[in-house]
């Protein structure tokens, strides 16, 4: 079936009343199937006067009618679209007709499909229903979180120790900016981070800080700073190389 034509600036849009701007298609989607329970309110009366005439094949068929009209409604709001909805007035409409109606095989079988062929033709362009947003993908794992944390209860402890807990700070920031940074990084940031939590639980079980202390933990803040000093000599030599590769290719391929 071709649709007809929709004049300019109409608010059905091109598509017919299905596709026009999004409040309308919002609302259309919410009406569907209203038609479909117009067509099964004179069923009612029906099914009380077969009930309470005691015609059991009768009150059978009327039921089988409006359960295809409800399953076919169910169809159109659930978004299955309107062929199975088609399909589900079609065979409801046919045993409606074959067992209350008492219309022969061929004429249920006519009924059937005429309700099946104007479903399809109320419902041409029916958008399905809209999909359930999915579900946001998880956070990706933060690999610094563990040391982070450390490095936060080590920074509540002694402050003696604070020079060495503020340069493996410092390192980790330099770190997270590069997420590739050189193994010997993590091994350092982790072998620190063991010493210092050691050191800390030695002096609150008692234990008196020795003279070597302030000397290793000034060197541990110095190693911080070289290591951190080499990531970022890594990094600008990084950039120069690929500036040079940049420049050769433009140079080759003429631009420059």
């Amino acid at each position: 079936m071709t649709r007809p034509d929709v004049p300019p600036g109409s608010p059905w849009g091109s598509g017919g009343p299905w596709s026009g701007p999004v409040p309308l298609r919002r609302g259309l989607r919410q009406m569907r199937g209203a038609l479909l329970v117009m067509l099964a309110l004179p069923l009612a009366p029906a099914l009380l006067i077969n009930l309470i005439g005691g015609s059991g094949r009768q009150m059978v068929g009327t039921l089988l009618g409006i359960g295809g009209i409800v399953l076919a409604l169910r169809a159109l709001r659930g978004g299955h679209g309107r062929h199975r909805a088609a399909i589900l007035m079609g065979v409801g409409t046919g045993l409606l007709a074959l067992m209350a109606a008492q219309v022969p095989v061929l004429g249920a079988v006519i009924f059937g499909a005429m309700a099946w062929f104007g479903t399809s033709l109320l419902y041409e362009g029916v958008p399905d229903a809209e999909p359930a947003p999915a579900p946001p993908p998880p956070p990706a794992p933060d690999p610094f979180a563990a040391p982070r944390a450390r490095l936060t209860a080590l920074a509540a402890g002694p402050e003696r120790l604070r020079p060495a807990v503020a340069g493996l700070q410092e390192l980790l920031a330099e770190m997270e900016r590069q997420p590739g940074a050189l193994p010997e990084a993590r091994r350092f940031l982790n072998i620190q981070l063991d010493g210092l939590e050691r050191i800390v639980a030695r002096l609150r079980a008692g234990a008196e800080p020795p003279a070597a202390l302030d000397a290793l933990v000034a060197e541990m803040a110095e190693g911080s700073a070289m290591l951190r000093s080499r990531l970022r000599a890594a990094e600008s030599e990084a950039l120069d190389i690929q500036i040079k590769v940049l420049s050769e290719r433009l140079r080759q391929e003429g631009f420059a």
